[in-house]
C-alpha cells in the first residue's frame, strides 16, 4: 500500500489546488517544519490516509542532509517517477483544467485500462483513472487479475510493440524504450 508520495513543481500551491479539485480532495499548506518552504498536501480523506506532497522544485531529499532534505538550484528536468490517481471528475472535466492551466493533457488506451495524462507544469506526469475507469485498472492489478497479469502484460507486450514498429519510424521504438539487457 502506498500511503504518500511526492514530486516537486514550480507553483506548489496553484498545482495541489488543481489536483485537489480533480480528486476532490483537500488541498493544505504543509507545516514548516517538516516540510520546505512552500509545500502542500493534496489530502484524499481515505480510509488509508492517502495524500501527495507537492514540494517546490529546489527541495531534493538526501540522506546527508540534517532533515534529510536540502535546497538546490531549481530544475526542470523530465522525471522518472509519475503517479496514478483515481479522479473524481471524468476526462473531459481533466483536459479541461489541464487547458485551464496551460498544461498538456492525454486521453491513452494502455489495453487494460483507459487513462488521462496531465503532465503538471508540462514536466511531471500524473496519470488519473478519470471517473468510472478505476474498476477496469482493479480487475486487472487486483486480488483477482493477479494469477493472469504476466500473461496479459506479455500479450500486450507483443500487440503494442508490433503495432508500433509499423507505425512509428525505424528506430524510435529503441530511442525512446531502450535495447534489452543481453
Amino acid at each position: 500500500m502506498i500511503h504518500h508520495m511526492s514530486f516537486g513543481v514550480r507553483d506548489p500551491g496553484r498545482v495541489a489546488r488543481v489536483l485537489a479539485e480533480l480528486m476532490e480532495a483537500t488541498a493544505l499548506r504543509a507545516p514548516t517544519p517538516p516540510f520546505p518552504h512552500d509545500a502542500w498536501l493534496v489530502v484524499s480523506g481515505d480510509t488509508q490516509g492517502s495524500f501527495l506532497e507537492i514540494l517546490p522544485a529546489t527541495a531534493v531529499f538526501d540522506p546527508d542532509a540534517p532533515l534529510g532534505i536540502r535546497q538546490r538550484p531549481a530544475t526542470f528536468e523530465p522525471v522518472t517517477a509519475h503517479v496514478l490517481v483515481s479522479a473524481a471528475v471524468d476526462a473531459a472535466s481533466i483536459e479541461t483544467a489541464a487547458a485551464r492551466e496551460g498544461w498538456c493533457a492525454e486521453q491513452v488506451e494502455t489495453g487494460l485500462f483507459r487513462i488521462v495524462k496531465l503532465w503538471v507544469e508540462d514536466n511531471v506526469l500524473v496519470e488519473f483513472l478519470a471517473k468510472g475507469e478505476a474498476d477496469r485498472y482493479i480487475e486487472a492489478f487486483g486480488p483477482a487479475g493477479l494469477p493472469s497479469l504476466d500473461g496479459k502484460l506479455r500479450d500486450l507486450e507483443a500487440k503494442l510493440g508490433d503495432a508500433l514498429a509499423q507505425k512509428l519510424p525505424p528506430g524510435v521504438l529503441e530511442k525512446a524504450l531502450g535495447h534489452p539487457q543481453a
